[in-house]
């Protein structure tokens, strides 16, 4: 499975999460794996994992950065992207930040609007000049 197609489950395991706020990360990914929605590699549900292990303090990172929102006005797709492309870029020393970036615009991009995306865009940028 290519990097890529592995960030992509990570990002569908990602979303569904923010449905299920006080589900176990291991219920998440039997039901997505159960109905045959997507397959998870290593990477991602070690990925998934770490991310939920320290989801204040991705979410803390992001909120900095989001010019006066709330992670809460956030899309459920633009937040699962942030929170995915900070932690690679924060956790992941394979990943080079301008593909975690990449990647993250490109998953908003097929999931929600172009103008998310730009503002996607912008907020990384934001974070990695200033982390």
């Amino acid at each position: 499975m290519k990097r890529s197609e592995s960030r992509e489950a990570l990002f569908i395991l990602m979303f569904q999460s923010t449905f299920y706020k006080d589900a176990d990360f291991n219920e998440i990914i039997e039901n997505a794996t159960e109905e045959g929605e997507i397959q998870i590699d290593d990477y991602a549900k070690h990925a998934f994992e770490e991310i939920h292990g320290k989801l204040t303090e991705v979410d803390s990172s992001i909120e900095k950065y989001l010019n006066n929102r709330s992670i809460s006005r956030l899309s459920r797709v633009a937040l699962s992207a942030l929170r995915i492309a900070v932690y690679e870029i924060s956790d992941q020393d394979d990943v080079p930040e301008s593909v975690a970036i990449n990647e993250a615009v490109n998953l908003v991009k097929k999931y929600d609007t172009q103008e998310s995306a730009s503002y996607v865009n912008g907020v990384l940028g934001s974070y990695v000049r200033n982390k």
